[in-house]
């Protein structure tokens, strides 16, 4: 049991500091915004999301969530649209992962295409509901594509970044199985 505890403790503080990244990703690109005009947005809290996913599971998705906290206390909807907007909309990138279920996430990081499928669905998935809460505020019923269009480069971003840190082992990969081949190597006698 010390084990597990041990690893509920190490999770809690990985998604804590996954969190504080998504938060201050967010606050950086709103002043980025500010200073540079509607032109230019980039935000790495959906990168830091999906990271946070693959380690986690769809618990990771309280990243994203956390991260469009910022989001909603700095921009202008009131405050229940801001919170269905920028928070409660970023729990849809937690779908891929709700399907996937308990399997072991590091197949999907071991495949290029697995990776690029995964980053591809979530983004959907985040416009989707993105899209259905411009929707109940707005009644707009092209949110879902006006959103998807216009987080275009950020999609193609996440998917260099999350192409680039696969490259490194331990950055993204399911910590269920990494706490177990840790444990399992430093237990081993005789290793070559």
């Amino acid at each position: 049991m010390n084990k597990e505890n041990k690893i509920v403790s190490f999770k809690q503080l990985d998604l804590l500091f996954f969190s504080i990244l998504a938060i201050v990703s967010e606050i950086m690109s709103s002043v980025l915004l500010e200073q540079l005009g509607s032109g230019f947005y980039f935000s790495f809290s959906t990168v830091i999301c999906l990271i946070a996913m693959i380690r986690w599971g769809a618990v990771g998705a309280i990243v994203g969530m956390m991260g469009g906290i910022p989001g909603m206390l700095l921009s202008d909807m009131s405050f229940w649209s801001g919170l269905l907007f920028y928070v409660a909309a970023n729990a849809a990138l937690s779908v891929p992962m709700l399907l996937y279920g308990n399997r072991n996430r590091d197949r999907i990081v071991e495949s290029h295409v697995y990776l690029l499928l995964y980053i591809l669905l979530s983004h959907v998935c985040l416009s989707v509901g993105k899209g259905i809460v411009i929707f109940i505020v707005t009644g707009e019923i092209t949110g879902i594509v006006d959103h998807f269009g216009a987080t275009f480069f950020i999609l193609v971003i996440n998917i260099i970044v999350c192409l680039v840190l696969r490259m490194r082992k331990g950055l993204i990969c399911d910590m269920r199985y990494y706490f177990v081949e840790e444990e399992g190597e430093g237990n081993e006698e005789g290793r070559d």
